[in-house]
């Protein structure tokens, strides 16, 4: 994952995630309008470029992208709840490892 800017926010987005924002963009830009419009003021993000809120639409929107923002707040999610989760089993492994080792002393 690395930090890109959407709509001048920082936001987490896998190499993937970003190519299909690309696409989104290019397929909605026209002579006088820029797909990269339509991300404007949809969404906030925190310090880690998680999406933290998605904002009612004030302007044109399209569904395709409300989902896509949507897809990629709960992927973000569900990558830092597994990390989290990785990190806590890898602890409880030590754990157990630490407690097998100290009782085979004893």
């Amino acid at each position: 994952m690395s930090l890109r800017l959407i709509n001048n926010k920082r936001i987490d987005l896998t190499d993937q995630e970003y190519k299909t924002y690309e696409e989104l963009c290019a397929s909605y830009t026209r002579d006088n309008f820029n797909g990269k419009d339509l991300f404007n003021d949809l969404f906030e993000t925190n310090e880690q470029g998680l999406i933290i809120f998605l904002k009612p639409p004030t302007q044109t929107f399209s569904m395709e992208i409300i989902i896509f923002l949507q897809n990629v707040m709960v992927h973000q999610h569900l990558r830092m709840i597994y990390a989290e989760f990785e990190e806590a089993m890898s602890d409880m492994k030590n754990i157990l490892s630490e407690l097998k080792t100290s009782s085979k002393q004893n």
